[in-house]
């Protein structure tokens, strides 16, 4: 089985149904001057669906939770190295 490729970025909300081609591309051009990407997909019941979603390269990706470096940084104590004594040898 493939696994389906998923573009990074925001995911697509729906702005509105719409029953013409030309009231979604009018829908469409007033969302873009906002400064947000737009597209639109036709339904099989012959209407048109009009999405929306912030632009990925203009928004800041949010910082990561730092619990990862804390574990990190505990396994890297010296208690945990091993060292041989050569005088008990």
């Amino acid at each position: 089985m493939t696994k389906n490729n998923i573009s990074e970025g925001h995911p697509w909300t729906n702005a509105g149904f719409f029953d013409t081609y030309d009231l979604a591309k009018q829908q469409t051009e007033d969302i873009e001057k906002s400064g947000l990407q737009t597209k639109i997909r036709r339904r099989a019941n012959g209407k048109f669906l009009v999405k929306c979603r912030q632009d990925p390269t203009l928004v800041e990706e949010k910082k990561k939770n730092g619990k990862k470096d804390r574990k990190s940084r505990k396994r890297d104590t010296d208690k945990r190295k091993f060292e041989i004594d050569e005088t008990s040898v």
